[in-house]
C-alpha cells in the first residue's frame, strides 16, 4: 500500500506541512517530511534516534541521546501537530507516528456505512389510547427529571473547576507545562550591583563568559570586593514570591528555577517555555530576544540607568521613555510584560522587566492578576485564547518612597508572528 500510493501519500504530507497545525514549525515540517521519505525508501534501519539526530539535525555520531532530546522532543511535537491537524480536517488516509517509533504508519479511514433505503412503513391506524394512570406520568418524568440531575452536577463541576481554567488564558496559556519544562530565571542582583560600583554596563557575551570585568577595571578594584560581590548567590525576594505565585496558577507540571549566572546560551536552544526577570542589566540574558520586543532596554551611560525605546511608534506614544525614578526614592519608572516565541523553538519566552526593582514588581502583579490583563489584552484587540498571539505591554509605574504606589498601561502592541 505504501509505495503503491507513495504519491498520494506525499501529496498528503504536503497538505499537512501547509496547513495552520504545522505552518508555524518548520523543524516539525522537515523532521516529518524526513521520516516520510525514508519510511517510503524501506530505510527503517536509518528511522533511529542516533541516525535521525546526525542526518537531520547534524549531531556528532557520538553524541549523548540522553543529554540531548532533539529528536524525541520534535516527534512529542510533531504527534501534537498531528493531532491538531486531524482534529480540523476529515481524510481517506491518515498518518500516525507511534511513541517511541520513528516509522510513519499509514491508516486508511473507513468509509461510514451506508445504511439500506428502507420502505416507508405504512401510517399505523390510530388506536384509542386509555387515560394515563399516576404511575405512567412518574415513568414518562422520571427522565427529565434525571437529566435535570445530571446539569445541576455538571454546573456544580463546572462552578468548582472554574478557578482553574484561568491559565487557559494568555499569557499563561502559552506558559502551560506539557511534556516540555517552565523554566523561571531569576534576575541577579549582584552583578546589578558590580555594575553600579564600576559604572559601566556588562555584555551579555561577557556575562555568558564569566566576564565580568574587563581587565583595567579588575587592576582598579581589589579583588577582594569582586569575592565579596559574588559569594554566594542572592535572589530577589520579589522573585521568589513570583514564582510561588506562577506555581499557584500552573499547579500542574514541571515547573523550574534557575540563577541567571548558571545558564549557558545552549540552555535556551530548546523546546521549554522561559520566564525571563528583570532587564538586561539584571538579566543580560533578556538581550537575546530584544531584537523581537517593540519597546526594548538600552543602558544611557549619561544617567548611569536604562531608558525603553520603542521601536513602533504608534499613536499617542513616544520613542523614549526614561524613568525619573532611580533604584530608590519618589518618580516615574517603566516596565514591559513581553510573549514571543523562542526562534527556531517551539517553546515561548515571556519577559517581565522593569528600569528598577520596583517597576518590575508592577509587572509581576499585573501578568499574575489573570483578569486584569485578560482585560488589557483584550482592550487591544487581542485574542486571549489564540496561543499563536505574541504581544508586549508598556507599563508606567509611579513609586513612592522605593515602593510601588500605582500603575498604568501606556501602551500593548501585537508583535509579528514568526516561523519557527
Amino acid at each position: 500500500m505504501i509505495v503503491s500510493r507513495a504519491n498520494e501519500l506525499r501529496h498528503h504530507v504536503d497538505r499537512i506541512v501547509t496547513s495552520r497545525a504545522f505552518s508555524r514549525s518548520r523543524r516539525s515540517c522537515e523532521f516529518l517530511q524526513h521520516l516520510l521519505d525514508k519510511t517510503l525508501a524501506g530505510q527503517h534501519d536509518e528511522l533511529k534516534e542516533r541516525m535521525i539526530g546526525m542526518q537531520l539535525f547534524g549531531r556528532d555520531p557520538a553524541y549523548d541521546t540522553g543529554e540531548d532530546a532533539i529528536v524525541r522532543v520534535t516527534a512529542t511535537d510533531v504527534r501534537r501537530r498531528l493531532k491538531r491537524f486531524y482534529d480540523d480536517v476529515e481524510t481517506d488516509i491518515r498518518l500516525d507516528l507511534p511513541p517511541g517509533a520513528y516509522v510513519i504508519e499509514f491508516v486508511e479511514q473507513a468509509a461510514p456505512p451506508e445504511i439500506p433505503n428502507s420502505p416507508q412503513p405504512s401510517e399505523p391506524e390510530e388506536i384509542p389510547q386509555p387515560p394515563a394512570t399516576r404511575s405512567s406520568i412518574w415513568r414518562r418524568l422520571l427522565p427529565v427529571a434525571m437529566a435535570l440531575m445530571v446539569l445541576g452536577l455538571l454546573a456544580s463541576v463546572y462552578h468548582y473547576r472554574m478557578p482553574s481554567t484561568k491559565a487557559d488564558r494568555l499569557p499563561w496559556a502559552a506558559m502551560l507545562p506539557r511534556r516540555e519544562q517552565l523554566k523561571i530565571v531569576f534576575s541577579d542582583p549582584d552583578i546589578v550591583a558590580l555594575q553600579g560600583l564600576t559604572g559601566s554596563a556588562i555584555s551579555l557575551t561577557d556575562y555568558a563568559d564569566h566576564r565580568y570585568l574587563p581587565t583595567q577595571q579588575l587592576l582598579d578594584h581589589p579583588s577582594s570586593v569582586i569575592e565579596r560581590l559574588f559569594k554566594g548567590y542572592n535572589v530577589p525576594m520579589i522573585d521568589a514570591d513570583f514564582a510561588l505565585s506562577v506555581r499557584s496558577l500552573l499547579p500542574s507540571g514541571p515547573i523550574n528555577t534557575y540563577r541567571a549566572r548558571a545558564l549557558q546560551s545552549q540552555d535556551f536552544k530548546t523546546e521549554d517555555n522561559f520566564i525571563l526577570l528583570g532587564s538586561p542589566v539584571s538579566d543580560p540574558w533578556v538581550a537575546l530576544f530584544q531584537d523581537r520586543l517593540d519597546f526594548y532596554f538600552t543602558y544611557d551611560p549619561k544617567r548611569h540607568e536604562e531608558i525603553i525605546n520603542n521601536r513602533r511608534v504608534g499613536h499617542g506614544e513616544t520613542s523614549v521613555y526614561a524613568p525619573t525614578s532611580p533604584g530608590w526614592g519618589t518618580g516615574q519608572a517603566f516596565a514591559i510584560i513581553g510573549l514571543l516565541e523562542n526562534p527556531n523553538q517551539t517553546g515561548h519566552v515571556l519577559i517581565l522587566a522593569g528600569s528598577n526593582a520596583v517597576a518590575t514588581e508592577a509587572a509581576y502583579r499585573l501578568v499574575t492578576d489573570v483578569d486584569s490583563i485578560d482585560r488589557v489584552l483584550q482592550e487591544h484587540g487581542i485574542d486571549v485564547y489564540d496561543r499563536n498571539a505574541q504581544f508586549e505591554i508598556l507599563l508606567r509605574v509611579n513609586t513612592m518612597a522605593s515602593s510601588l504606589d500605582t500603575f498604568e498601561v501606556v501602551a500593548c502592541h501585537r508583535l509579528p508572528e514568526t516561523g519557527h
